[in-house]
C-alpha cells in the first residue's frame, strides 16, 4: 500500500468520523455549534492523518473529541461527556453490524481476508452507512410531524446512491484494485451524498420554519378573535351597567304588583346577558383564545359544553398546548355534535408539580382501538374521533408526561399530566 494511499485511506475515515460526531453534538446540543469550531476540528483531523505510526492514535482521537465538544457545550461538561460516549457506543455497534449485513449481501468474506486494498475502502464504506443511517434516523425522529413522503423519497434516493456507491467502488477493486480511478470515483460519490444530506437538511429547515410560521398565524388569529371577543364582552358590560337603573325600575315596578313570577323571568333574562359576557381565561392568551372559541364551536354545533380552567400559571410553550388542547377539542365536538344530545366536559387544573387537562365526551361511533391508533368501521373515515391522537400522544412523549384514553360504547375519555412547574 503507497504512502498516498493511506493517507487517503486516513483522511477519508477520519472525515466521515468527524462529520458523524457533528450530527451527534448538533442533535444532542440545544443550540447550534459555531462554524469555526468545526472548521477547527476538521483541520485537526486532517494533520491527524497525515503521519504514520503515530503513537497512542485512540487516545488523541479521543482528547481532539473531547476537547471539541468541551467548547461546543461549555459549562455543561457532562453533556459532552454524555455525547463522546453515544457517539463512540454507536460507532462501533453500528459498524459491526453493518460489516455483517454488508458481507452477507456480497458474499465477500474471502476477498476480505486476501486484499488490503479492497479491505480498506470496504471498512470506509462501512463507516460512511453507519453515518448515514444515523443522518436518516435523526431526519425522521426530528420532523416526524412533516408529511413523511419527504423523508421517504430523500432515504430512497440515499440508499440507491449508497447501493451505487457499494457495488461500483467494491467491484472496480476487485477487478482493477490498482486503478487510479477507483479513488476519483469513490471520492465523488461520497461528495455528492454529503452534498444531499446538507440539501436536504436546509430544505427541512425551510418546511419547520414553515410549519411554525402557520401555527404563529394560528395562534395570531385565535388572539385577535379572543380579544375581539372580550371587547364584545366588555361593551355588554358596559350596556348592562347603564341599563341597570332602567333593570331596577322594572323589577321594583312587578314587585309592588307582588308578581314574583315576573321578577324571576326578568331577572333570569339578565342573568343570561351576564353569562353570555363570561369568558374563559387562562395565565396564557392562546390557551385562553382556543379554549373560548372551541367553546363557541360546541355552542354553534347545540353541543353541551362545560369548559373550567383553574391554573396559576403556565410554563409549557403555546405551540404545544395549541397542539394538545386543539386537537382534544376537534376530537370531542366532532364525535359530540354526531350525537342527538351531546355533551362535552373539559378541565385543565394544577395538581401540585403536573398540569392535568381531561376531556370527556359523548360519540356514538363504533371505536376500534390498535397500538394506540383509533379506526372506525363506518365507511366514511374521514372525521374519525381519533384523528389528532397521534399527535397529541407524540406532544405529551416529548414533554415526558402522561396520557391516558378510555372509553365506553357512549363517552370518550383522554386524560393527560404534564410537568408544569416554577
Amino acid at each position: 500500500m503507497s504512502e498516498a494511499f493511506r493517507i487517503y485511506v486516513d483522511l477519508l475515515w477520519n472525515i466521515i468520523d468527524v462529520f458523524l460526531l457533528f450530527r451527534f453534538a448538533d442533535n444532542a446540543l440545544p443550540h447550534k455549534i459555531k462554524q469555526k469550531y468545526k472548521l477547527i476540528q476538521l483541520i485537526a483531523y486532517t494533520l491527524f492523518s497525515l503521519p504514520e505510526h503515530i503513537p497512542f492514535t485512540f487516545v488523541i482521537g479521543l482528547l481532539l473529541d473531547i476537547s471539541f465538544l468541551l467548547v461546543s457545550s461549555w459549562p455543561d461538561w457532562k453533556k459532552s461527556l454524555f455525547i463522546l460516549i453515544k457517539f463512540r457506543v454507536y460507532s462501533h455497534l453500528s459498524r459491526i453490524v453493518i460489516l455483517l449485513l454488508h458481507s452477507l449481501v456480497f458474499n465477500d468474506f474471502s476477498i476480505l481476508s486476501v486484499s488490503d486494498i479492497y479491505e480498506e475502502y470496504k471498512l470506509i464504506i462501512i463507516s460512511f452507512l453507519a453515518y448515514v443511517f444515523y443522518v436518516l434516523y435523526t431526519n425522521y425522529r426530528r420532523n416526524r410531524r412533516i408529511s413523511s413522503r419527504y423523508s421517504l423519497y430523500f432515504s430512497m434516493m440515499i440508499g440507491a446512491i449508497c447501493l451505487l456507491l457499494s457495488y461500483s467502488t467494491l467491484y472496480i477493486c476487485r477487478k482493477e484494485p490498482d486503478s487510479q480511478m477507483l479513488p476519483l470515483l469513490f471520492t465523488m460519490l461520497i461528495i455528492l451524498i454529503i452534498l444531499c444530506i446538507l440539501l436536504y437538511d436546509k430544505f427541512l429547515a425551510l418546511v419547520v420554519e414553515n410549519a411554525d410560521y402557520k401555527i404563529q398565524a394560528e395562534i395570531n388569529r385565535l388572539q385577535e378573535n379572543y380579544a375581539l371577543q372580550i371587547e364584545e364582552n366588555l361593551n355588554t358590560l358596559r350596556s348592562l351597567r347603564h341599563d341597570i337603573k332602567n333593570h331596577l325600575i322594572i323589577i321594583d315596578g312587578y314587585a309592588s304588583q307582588k308578581n314574583y313570577e315576573k321578577i324571576h323571568e326578568y331577572i333570569q333574562k339578565i342573568g343570561t346577558r351576564f353569562k353570555d359576557t363570561s369568558a374563559i381565561q387562562t395565565p396564557s392568551v392562546p390557551l385562553s383564545a382556543i379554549l373560548n372559541e372551541k367553546a363557541s364551536l360546541a355552542k354553534q354545533e347545540n353541543i353541551l359544553c362545560e369548559i373550567t380552567c383553574n391554573i396559576p400559571y403556565l410554563k409549557i410553550n403555546d405551540f404545544t398546548m395549541i397542539t394538545i388542547v386543539g386537537n382534544l377539542l376537534d376530537n370531542a365536538i366532532c364525535a359530540a355534535s354526531k350525537c342527538e344530545a351531546g355533551w362535552l366536559r373539559a378541565a385543565i387544573q394544577q395538581k401540585e408539580s403536573a398540569l392535568s387537562i381531561s376531556v370527556d365526551n359523548s360519540h356514538t361511533e363504533n371505536i376500534q382501538e390498535r397500538d394506540g391508533v383509533f379506526t372506525s368501521t363506518k365507511a366514511d373515515k374521514s372525521d374519525l374521533h381519533g384523528i389528532g391522537i397521534k399527535n397529541v400522544r407524540k406532544a405529551v412523549n416529548d414533554l415526558r408526561g402522561q396520557i391516558e384514553i378510555t372509553y365506553t360504547e357512549n363517552t370518550f375519555h383522554v386524560g393527560i399530566l404534564l410537568p408544569n412547574y416554577k
